[in-house]
């Protein structure tokens, strides 16, 4: 039967892997269903019976993890899948980005790129996202706390493409997981809270600019820092030896990698990004509803010669372990919070380039010159 991935474990199942409960009763019960398969209490197929039953239509199916025992949304099976991971240490404004991300997906992208995101494919991805993402940036102009370490429900949502006569012409089943800082300390708890960065499609590593050395120089006085937290070097490097090791790679990792500087409005704010910068504005992938392959370029060319000054060696040998590396800065708040408290409302810059580009990638989207 067809493979498809799975949005909890990342892994690549056949739908006779997965655990199969048959929704068919009589008069409550959930023994025998209309095929004459006898199912357990819980109305669990047994094993030598799935292929029969998947292929029933007189009830709906629900299929579970083998590896999380959790329930797949229908549209995974029925989408092609676009596992993204997005990582970065303790502080560097995961939560806030992945926020501000669907929001920017469903208000903006989907306008211009005629597209839509469905929210409600999966109520857990709704509730989860609305209560710890939407309520505290866009209700109560407040950043969102920082993620607990463990086990983080990824949140869920197909985005599907529509043609001019708004038939849906191209479906990615997007998965995001805001991967708690802690989850990286360690090669232990990468191999169990991060099982899936290697079966992933497109990873989104998110760098703090306020824990670059001499960036932190040029700010000392001027606003409040963050502690140093966790090297990026020594984040990257276990993810780089996350992915070889399960996925046995030795020559270059095919998975693309956005590299991705936050929090690019305190480097407007104080000066340190340069007048003129192409990061002080937003992407022409935007306004023209298409990946404009100049703009990308342009900004590929500031953001290289910026880290040339901001990173060391060692995190841009790391980098060249990934056949495809492209460099992105961002502002998902538009300005520098006071403590939790956003000083105005939010007016994210680039938040979307770095999905774009993965889209792009994946030939999702149309790119132009």
């Amino acid at each position: 039967m067809a493979k498809f991935t799975c949005p909890y474990c990342y892994a690549e199942h056949s739908l006779t892997d997965c655990g199969v409960k048959c929704t068919y009763s009589i008069n409550g019960t959930s023994a025998v269903c209309r095929k004459g398969v006898v199912k357990d209490a819980a109305g669990w197929i047994p094993t030598n019976r799935k292929s029969a039953c998947m292929g029933c239509k007189e009830a709906s199916k629900l299929l579970y993890c083998p590896t999380v025992d959790k329930l797949i949304p229908r549209d995974f099976l029925e989408d092609s899948s676009l596992p993204i991971a997005l990582l970065g240490a303790k502080a560097s404004g995961k939560s806030n980005y992945i926020g501000v991300l669907v929001n920017e997906i469903r208000k903006k992208m989907s306008i211009k790129y005629n597209c839509m995101l469905s929210i409600t494919s999966s109520e857990e991805s709704k509730k989860y996202y609305d209560a710890y993402y939407y309520d505290p940036l866009f209700n109560h102009n407040v950043v969102v706390n920082s993620t607990d370490a463990g086990e983080i429900p990824p949140l869920i949502f197909p985005l599907r493409f529509l043609d001019k006569k708004n038939r849906i012409a191209k479906s990615a089943a997007l998965t995001f997981y805001d991967t708690a800082g802690e989850n990286l300390d360690s090669q232990d708890n990468m191999v169990v809270f991060n099982r899936y960065i290697p079966n992933s499609k497109g990873i989104i590593l998110l760098l703090d600019p306020l824990q670059v050395s001499s960036i932190r120089d040029q700010l000392q006085g001027k606003m409040d820092l963050p502690n140093k937290n966790t090297d990026i070097n020594v984040v990257l490097n276990r993810v780089v030896d996350n992915i070889r090791q399960v996925k046995n790679i030795k020559g270059t990792i095919k998975i693309p990698l956005a590299v991705v500087f936050t929090k690019i409005d305190a480097l407007e704010k104080f000066d340190i990004l340069p007048e003129g910068s192409c990061l002080r504005e937003e992407s022409e992938h935007l306004k023209r509803g298409v990946f404009v392959q100049s703009d990308y370029e342009n900004c590929q060319k500031e953001m290289e010669t910026l880290i040339v000054n901001w990173l060391d060696e060692e995190l841009l040998v790391l980098i060249h372990n990934f056949e495809k590396c492209s460099f992105f800065g961002v502002s998902s708040l538009g300005n520098v919070p006071s403590g939790n408290n956003l000083s105005s409302r939010i007016s994210p810059r680039r938040v979307l380039d770095p999905l774009l580009w993965l889209l792009s990638v994946n030939k999702y989207i149309p790119t132009v010159k």
